[in-house]
């Protein structure tokens, strides 16, 4: 079967094909392990028969030595003794010559067998060949050789009825155990299942999951991620749904004022100042929508990865210093005192850019949310291998139960303001921390004001 045909199998199909392929080697290698053995063990047992009839052959001849002293008649003696029905024996004189035997059909070179005695072999011939031993023995009138055979029929027999076995005991084991592994797959398998099914009927924006799980194997770690990812997409989705409709509304207000402005002037002839004032306020709300499509595209492509960042060598109280000057204007209107502080200059490799836009974000945050004549502050710091920026406002503070939100999208807490900005700035100045591996967050608030924290790490 193909790679391809495999792969458009079922699972369980797979296992228990794998599991099938795997107990067939097992099983063919176990077979020919007890054939083997099984050949060592027949021959062995041969060999200790053969040892027990020479060696009774060797007492026969003795006894019959001390009763006459012609040896070839004792061997004759011997021999119709100890001669068996399947047994081949034969008693040789030192130099090779056969002073009695009783063959069976057993064909050998009996000379050539005693120059290289003592010696075993296997030698061919009947049915199956015969186990061959043939050993010295030493007497008062001289050395003999004693030569016994057993034929190997039996033992054959015996294997080829082992080999018949496996060959029937193996095919019928394989299929129980594919059986067998069928259903214990479908058994294991069957949560998987289960949970399939349930997961083709969650719905996108429902409540439900994969359920509970007590299950402490696999399996229970396999839910209980799914229903950690099926959070996760729910809560993007809810997010993803919740920014658009907040896009929307936030992209609503200026196109209506615009398009409201151009329909009342055109209405009928105007002065200039009242042609002027109109163009003031589209040009302002132009302004403006497009200073929400521009976070918009920063945080889309912040959240797409696509927002590569420039590094390069910077101070971060220098930009700071920058920023504090662009603000200037603004905090005046309101009679705000902007300043910054750094006791010494702070390195930092970084998006020059997006730096600059991050603490910008927090100082117009600060100067509109801080009391009219008070004063805004931003410090830089080095500790350690860190660089500590606060931006320090004189405002009313932050309620407890907003600033767990106060980073969200399009979230503005005074509402008497809400024309000031969209709600990006704290989002956008937290990414751009992020970004540059730091963070951005509240560390202190109160009824005297609030001070935002970044902290960023510096190089080695």
């Amino acid at each position: 079967m193909s790679a391809r045909g495999i792969g458009s199998l079922s699972l369980r199909a797979r296992l228990t094909l794998w599991y099938s392929l795997a107990l067939l080697l097992v099983l063919a290698l176990f077979g020919a392990v007890v054939v083997w053995q099984q050949g060592r063990i027949g021959m062995r047992r041969v060999d200790r028969e053969l040892d027990a009839l020479a060696a009774t052959l060797d007492n026969v001849l003795r006894d019959e030595l001390t009763e006459t002293r012609d040896p070839p008649a004792a061997a004759v003696e011997a021999a119709r003794t100890i001669a068996a029905s399947d047994h081949a024996l034969a008693i040789l004189d030192a130099g090779g010559a056969v002073l009695a035997s009783d063959w069976r059909g057993l064909q050998v070179d009996a000379a050539g067998s005693v120059r290289s005695a003592p010696r075993v072999w296997t030698a061919s011939g009947g049915s199956g060949g015969w186990r061959v031993h043939v050993a010295p023995t030493a007497t008062r009138q001289g050395t003999f050789h004693l030569l016994v055979a057993a034929p190997l029929n039996e033992m054959l027999r015996e294997q080829r009825e082992a080999e018949e076995a496996m060959w029937i005991g193996i095919p019928i084991a394989l299929l129980l155990a594919a059986a067998g592994g069928l259903w214990l797959a479908s058994i294991g398998l069957r949560p998987i299942t289960g949970m399939a099914r349930r997961a083709e009927a969650l719905a996108p924006g429902g409540i439900e999951d994969l359920g509970p799980t007590d299950r402490g194997d696999e399996l229970g770690q396999l839910a209980r991620a799914f229903n950690g990812l099926v959070a996760r997409l729910r809560q993007t989705l809810r997010t993803q749904r919740q920014f658009m409709a907040d896009a929307s509304h936030e992209l609503r207000t200026p196109v209506s004022v615009i398009q409201s402005t151009a329909d009342v002037i055109l209405a009928r002839d105007r002065g200039v100042s009242e042609y002027r004032d109109a163009l003031a306020t589209v040009g302002a709300e132009a302004r403006r929508l497009g200073r929400l499509v521009d976070d918009m595209l920063v945080l889309a492509r912040a959240d797409a990865g696509g927002y590569p960042l420039r590094r390069e060598h910077v101070y971060l109280n220098e930009i700071a210093a920058d920023c504090t000057r662009t603000v200037d204007v603004l905090a005046r209107e309101r009679g705000v005192t902007v300043s910054a502080s750094a006791a010494v200059d702070v390195p930092f490799v970084g998006d020059e850019s997006l730096l600059r836009r991050m603490i910008l974000n927090l100082l117009q945050n600060a100067v509109a949310h801080t009391r009219e004549g008070s004063a805004v502050a931003v410090e830089v710091s080095p500790n350690g291998r860190s660089a500590y920026v606060r931006v320090t406002d004189q405002g009313e503070g932050i309620a407890a139960a907003d600033r767990a939100r106060i980073f969200d999208r399009f979230v503005q807490l005074d509402a008497a303001r809400g024309g000031a900005g969209a709600g990006l700035g704290l989002p956008i100045a937290r990414w751009i921390a992020e970004a540059h591996g730091g963070t951005l967050e509240l560390e202190e608030s109160g009824s005297e004001g609030s001070t935002f924290r970044i902290v960023l790490p510096t190089a080695d």
